[in-house]
């Protein structure tokens, strides 16, 4: 999940915009208001380089501009062991708000409770951990994973002729996202008895990982119906080896993420079938509005977590595809 992560994701034509490991801050202009003056907000994400992180940024540094107040970035540049010290540092330059973009459902947590008992607000984006702070901007999981999960009964299961038989490739297994997606899925299978999970295994967010274990469970399984990846860019190694396998009329490559040109494009293309996209753009948005708030008081009476839930938009292969849907840097 390090650099080679990086290098397919060149090859994925995503943006990249900032280098690994890159810092960067926006000054305060002339005419900040004034209850924004001398606040910072630093942003943690796992990394910069990709569309998700990137379109985030962007439009928070936006709101900053706007506003008047100091954004930097502290870039992880995958590297999940180096993180929590990270994060730790940052929390001792006492920043006003601290957005945090968690890899696991577990790593942060510690650092964010120290936060928030610092009196730093933190913000989660997208993927959140145990430990809950003061806001969480992203998407549902937990109604990603309910949905593909229909959709892939109604495609795979009784009545279809097909064989029922799916395979899960999730990011990571501790990832908020895979952990909720994938609870949420296999209650739905549960119900359908016609449906089989023939391999849930996680690819490490690697594209290259995806294929392999794709083309594996192809061999194993030749009659196998749909892939579920938790994120449209290792699944692009997945819709890969579909295709390499000349099974791409056959199999259904179903994934979820941020919806940037580059997922319109793996759907024309025929590299994934249908992706769950929780629009990384206007998750900056309110990422960028969520921050204003919270530099203005903003939070609960009862002190439990501020949420803003991600509109979903559904981008499909065939006739109802719609390019409009994804969004570009």
């Amino acid at each position: 999940m390090m650099s080679m992560l990086t290098q397919h994701i060149r090859k994925a034509g995503i943006a990249l915009i900032a280098s690994a490991c890159a810092t960067f801050g926006l000054a305060a202009p002339t005419h900040a208001d004034s209850k924004y003056a001398g606040k910072k907000v630093v942003f943690v994400p796992i990394a910069m380089g990709i569309s998700l992180t990137e379109g985030w940024a962007r439009r928070m540094q936006e709101h900053a501009e706007i506003n008047g107040y100091s954004f930097e970035v502290r870039d992880a540049a995958f590297n999940t062991g180096a993180m929590a010290e990270l994060l730790t540092k940052v929390i001792s330059e006492k920043p006003d708000v601290l957005v945090v973009h968690n890899p696991t459902v577990q790593l942060l947590a510690r650092q964010i409770k120290q936060a928030e008992a610092d009196g730093i607000k933190v913000l989660q984006i997208n993927l959140q951990s145990n430990q809950p702070s003061t806001a969480f901007v992203g998407a549902s999981w937990q109604r990603i994973g309910r949905e593909v999960a229909e959709d892939i009964v109604k495609e795979c299961g009784e009545g279809s002729g097909k064989s029922g038989k799916v395979a899960i490739i999730p990011g990571g297994l501790t990832a908020a996202d895979s952990v909720i997606m994938n609870d949420a899925a296999f209650k739905v299978f549960a119900g359908h008895k016609e449906i089989q999970v023939v391999s849930n295994q996680a690819s490490d967010w690697e594209p290259e990982k995806a294929r392999q274990i794709t083309a594996t469970v192809l061999q194993q399984h030749p009659d196998l119906c749909a892939i579920f990846g938790h994120w449209d860019v290792h699944t692009m190694g997945a819709g890969n080896a579909v295709k390499d396998a000349g099974k791409a009329d056959s199999v259904l490559v179903y994934s979820t993420g941020g919806g940037d040109d580059a997922a319109c494009k793996a759907v024309e293309d025929g590299i994934q079938d249908r992706i769950w996209s929780y629009d990384a753009d206007g998750q900056g948005r309110d990422a960028g509005t969520m921050i204003d708030l919270l530099l203005q008081g903003a939070g609960t009476t009862d002190g439990s977590m501020m949420v803003v839930e991600s509109p979903l938009k559904i981008i499909k292969a065939g006739p109802e595809f719609d390019a409009s849907l994804c969004w570009k840097m």
